[in-house]
């Protein structure tokens, strides 16, 4: 499987917004509600994106119910990127340990219990990372899974400690599942290379940012394009409007100058204003 040119992203959902915080609360606050979120993802459905990339947050749990319920956006295909720890630090802090950890393992897969905690145990973590990622996606059962990313965070966490058995076990188990096993990272070259050269993945996808500005290109906007450019990996571009000092098309365009090269195979982007998704959407579509 793989991915269309536009993904459309989550951020304006929960209220991500880097350069204004005002506006970044006054979303939060508006997709709350979820017939927001599904009157946006409508407006994104309607420009002819098809591959919805979000967080596993808990409010998506009633859109998705109305999407299965309604049987809204055929064709649509979603990709969960794990995991959301504060979700969890949530449900230990209210509810306590039990509802934060028992009953998804629970929901999720009763009879992996026991082996994943003894492999677990024993060092071997391949069982436990099946049953974490298998919790992580209990909101979109009966929903088409295009793939399933590990969130940077959890990513950079892991190539930090050295921990290429976790990345390797997390990127099989996804293919168990019959989804694309992919990456989010802020700092691709060293993503790349761990993937590739220490575990030995198949140009897998990855995700990072990739901008005019240079906007968190670690550790540089040169390296970073070099390695998007390096043909061992699939890239998914995001932040691609970030730190902008001109003007927005002019961003996107020198993104869309490395889609008409094979380098970014697509481009994630998010936005609140069915305007902007129609014209982002037309524009990269087109190109």
């Amino acid at each position: 499987m793989t991915y269309g040119r536009a993904v459309f992203g989550d951020n304006q959902f929960l209220g991500v917004n880097h350069a204004n915080q005002a506006k970044a609360a006054e979303l939060f606050q508006r997709f709350s509600n979820p017939d927001q979120i599904i009157e946006v993802l409508g407006a994104a459905y309607d420009a002819g994106l098809r591959d919805f990339m979000f967080t596993t947050h808990e409010r998506y749990d009633l859109v998705f119910d109305e999407i299965r319920r309604s049987n809204l956006f055929k064709g649509m295909q979603y990709t969960p990127c794990l995991p959301y720890a504060h979700k969890y630090w949530n449900r230990l802090s209210n509810d306590g340990l039990v509802s934060a950890v028992i009953m998804p393992l629970w929901q999720a897969n009763p009879l992996g219990i026991l082996p994943a905690t003894f492999g677990m145990l024993l060092g071997r973590t391949g069982a436990l990372i099946s049953l974490l990622t298998q919790i992580e996606i209990l909101m979109c059962k009966g929903l088409p899974m295009r793939g399933i990313f590990l969130q940077n965070a959890a990513t950079d966490f892991l190539l930090a400690m050295e921990r290429y058995r976790e990345l390797e076990g997390f990127a099989r188990a996804v293919e168990k599942l019959g989804a694309v096993p992919g990456f989010i990272t802020m700092n691709h070259p060293a993503t790349v290379q761990a993937l590739t050269e220490r575990i030995g993945l198949d140009r897998p996808w990855v995700c990072a940012n990739y901008n005019q500005g240079g906007y968190r290109m670690n550790p540089s906007s040169q390296m970073v394009r070099a390695s998007f450019a390096s043909g061992k990996t699939r890239n998914i571009a995001m932040s691609v409007f970030s730190s902008c000092k001109g003007l927005a098309q002019d961003a996107l365009n020198d993104t869309l100058r490395a889609v008409d090269t094979g380098v970014v195979d697509a481009i994630l982007f998010g936005s609140s204003n069915p305007k902007n998704i129609v014209a982002n959407a037309e524009a990269i579509q087109q190109r």
